[in-house]
């Protein structure tokens, strides 16, 4: 499978977990992940996770997989990042404001 399937299937897993659709979620990001050979998550994976872990109330777990989402090298990537988003996810389960 290219590294544009395991893409898709990653957005798919993401937008199962933002619907609700927690079983069909975890199924794909699993399967995206095998595809990549990937032994355990990487950030990207980590915040599919953390959501997956929101939608079942799952707050500690939550915020544990948030926190595990790197923060990237360059200033220019952060605005769009992964991390930007564990970061928004994180404040809003502390309930921080911004």
């Amino acid at each position: 499978m290219s590294n544009n399937n395991t893409s898709i299937l990653h957005t798919l897993g993401c937008v199962y977990a933002e619907v609700g659709k927690t079983k069909e979620a975890r199924e794909v990001l699993i399967q995206s992940m095998d595809e990549l050979n990937l032994d355990e998550p990487d950030e990207n994976y980590w915040y599919a996770f953390g959501r997956i872990a929101e939608q079942y109330g799952e707050r500690d777990a939550a915020l544990a997989n948030y926190a595990r989402v790197t923060k990237p090298k360059t200033a220019v990537e952060l605005p769009e990042s992964t991390y930007q988003l564990a970061q928004i996810r994180l404040r809003a389960l502390r309930g921080e404001k911004k």
